[in-house]
């Protein structure tokens, strides 16, 4: 069986949550395969727009097109001719039995309809977020509120893009046509798919798939505090609204907690300054371990629904509790009480609650249950998305 996956980012250029999964996932399915390859793009501003190049990053065969993500015009993030002009080389080439597609931004919803309609070939889509139904692809509107439907008029002015109400309206209806091409649906949490249901996608092609992790890369280690114990609160990922920070320092103002935040910040930082906060920079998956070393409680604020975190399942690996917002995916890892704590999505003082409780008294962490066990393994996934692909090889 020939596996060709495809996604907008690749290690180690993209090292983001969904790019972070994919390579993990192709890693683990290489085992059982005959051949995986990997279409993706790159970002590279000494090459040529579209220039293209082959190569092997740690025994995976990737093909890489040349996009810049600057600058685009409104149809160019979701059709892109010379993309898909080079895809349909590449599938000639590889020959794949099945392709699986991870996301299409910054390549070309067109790919669908090459693979089913030109080369008849069944697909796999795991889906990370809304972006087949907001242009966005967080659901979230430019106030930072969730949507809570698309229309043509509110993603028009939700949009980043220059474009018109027309457009905006033919790329929602394109949208929903290329779905049907689409043989199986790995949706990691019962949030998005309940959304896709309501979108009108068939409930048979919406399959629950929880990610896997390489858990042999994270150390699992039980912690016991006391009434006397520093604890080190800490967020890690994207440094950018949608992920709570604005509700995360409110929540850290006027009290005595202390706040390492991983992520790179950038020009943002004099805007988020406090004294309590640390500001650690970016950091590779290839150093998780190390930052989860330095954490007592992770923070994960995000005011969007997202999909399943894998952050907060790295630090379950780590034996670390979390605080979280009440929504989404979030609230579907996080049982209050038991692994960690809830509050109320963007709301400052609900959080700050929660931490004041643990500050005051950190042994309540013991009586927390953060266990390995729940979370997925990489092989485990491997086995399950190998069965997909068996079952829709058939078809």
């Amino acid at each position: 069986m020939k596996i060709l996956k495809v996604i907008h980012g690749f290690p180690p250029d993209y090292m983001a949550g969904s790019e972070v999964y994919s390579y993990n996932l192709v890693k683990a399915l290489s085992k059982q395969v005959e051949e995986i390859n990997v279409f993706t793009t790159v970002e590279n501003e000494f090459a040529k727009k579209y220039e293209v190049y082959d190569e092997v990053y740690d025994e995976i065969n990737i093909h890489r097109i040349n996009k810049f993500r600057r600058d685009y015009a409104f149809e160019e993030k979701f059709h892109d001719e010379n993309i898909e002009s080079d895809f349909r080389r590449y599938l000639t080439r590889v020959k794949p039995d099945i392709v699986h597609f991870g996301h299409l931004s910054h390549l070309s919803t067109g790919l669908l309809s090459i693979v089913a309609k030109e080369y008849k070939l069944p697909i796999i889509f795991t889906v990370h977020d809304f972006w087949l139904f907001c242009v966005k692809g967080q659901l979230i509107n430019q106030n930072f509120d969730i949507c809570r439907g698309a229309t043509a008029e509110k993603c028009h002015d939700c949009s980043p893009y220059q474009t018109t109400i027309k457009r905006v309206q033919e790329k929602l209806d394109y949208m929903r046509g290329i779905i049907d091409f689409i043989n199986i649906f790995l949706v990691p949490s019962h949030t998005l798919r309940n959304y896709f249901i309501k979108q009108g996608v068939s409930e048979k092609k919406l399959i629950y798939s929880k990610y896997g992790f390489n858990t042999n890369k994270i150390t699992y280690k039980k912690r016991y505090y006391d009434v006397t114990s520093s604890i080190n609160f800490g967020f890690m990922g994207r440094v950018i609204p949608t992920k709570g920070i604005r509700v995360l320092i409110d929540a850290l103002k006027n009290i005595d907690a202390q706040l390492s935040i991983y992520g790179n910040i950038g020009s943002q930082k004099r805007f988020l300054q406090q004294h309590n906060i640390q500001f650690k920079g970016g950091y590779d998956n290839n150093s998780i371990n190390q930052v989860l070393s330095e954490i007592d409680v992770l923070i994960v604020p995000s005011i969007w629904l997202e999909n399943s975190p894998l952050v907060i399942q790295e630090a379950f690996l780590a034996g670390i509790p979390v605080i979280t917002s009440n929504i989404g995916g979030m609230k579907e890892l996080v049982t209050d009480g038991v692994n960690g704590f809830l509050f109320d999505v963007g709301n400052a003082q609900s959080l700050q609650e929660c931490i004041i409780k643990i500050i005051h008294n950190p042994s309540i962490l013991n009586d927390l249950s953060v266990l390995k066990k729940d979370v997925r393994t990489i092989e485990d996934d491997a086995n399950f998305v190998y069965g997909i692909y068996k079952r829709v090889s058939s078809y």
